[in-house]
């Protein structure tokens, strides 16, 4: 059986050797011993050590990692899970800040005061956002089956949201900034957001009434979307009609 000293798994892995023994010391990564009392290692030691590297990649702390190398492979399956979700949350409130800087640039660029105090605001409630609500949201069996046809992959789902939501975000600042309708900008924003929901229905009836229900249902939204929403919705609503 394979055997590596504390340098060896170190120069193989690219580990520190002080990152090895504070693995070992912590009972993250325990060593066996020799005869001499020196920390020795094997393949599942390289294999766990592995482990570790990724679950560090994704995020995880060295106490969440010491707690997961005892666990069954089941339970750390599900903590995978967890963490996905809890980096997706991560992620939309990175495209909602990004989403902010963009709005901001574009009212810079043509020469109009850009509303600090309501990005600020519509940022931190976005911030604190979980995306995953909506998986508990009680659609209609109809409407949760064409939302399934309509949205093959989570990816899909999530780029339609990120949509949705940025130009409705632009909506809230643009009104805010007193933009007038018949802007430049403000006619993109018409054109974007009638593009989206073509895309997205194809004019179809039955998809639209899904999207309009789901509407009607702001209760059930989380404390940014209808923030937002509350916020942009009336300057959309004139874009949208006018373009």
């Amino acid at each position: 059986m394979k055997t590596y000293s504390v340098k060896e798994l170190a120069n193989l892995s690219g580990v520190s050797r002080r990152t090895l023994q504070y693995y070992d010391n912590e009972g993250i990564l325990i060593a066996d011993k020799n005869t001499k009392g020196h920390r020795l290692y094997h393949e599942h030691h390289l294999r766990q050590l592995m482990q570790i590297n990724f679950y560090k990649s994704v995020g995880f702390s060295l106490e969440q990692i010491r707690t997961k190398m005892k666990q069954a492979p089941n339970d750390i399956g599900e903590m995978l899970s967890t963490q996905s979700i809890h980096l997706h949350r991560q992620l939309e409130g990175i495209k909602a800040k990004i989403h902010g800087i963009e709005v901001c640039n574009k009212l810079r660029s043509a020469g109009y005061e850009i509303p600090w105090e309501l990005l600020a605001y519509l940022m931190n409630t976005l911030e604190r956002d979980q995306i995953d609500h909506w998986s508990n949201y009680d659609f209609p069996e109809e409407d949760y089956s064409i939302f399934q046809e309509l949205f093959r992959t989570k990816e899909e789902m999530l780029d339609f949201y990120n949509e949705f939501r940025r130009l409705v975000l632009y909506a809230a600042a643009y009104h805010a900034s007193h933009v007038p309708l018949e802007s430049e900008l403000a006619k993109e924003l018409g054109q974007e957001w009638n593009t989206m929901v073509s895309r997205v229905t194809s004019k179809d009836p039955r998809v639209m009434d899904a999207f309009l229900r789901v509407d009607n249902n702001r209760n059930k939204w989380s404390e940014g979307e209808r923030n937002l929403i509350d916020e942009g919705e009336p300057y959309l609503a004139k874009i949208v009609e006018r373009y």
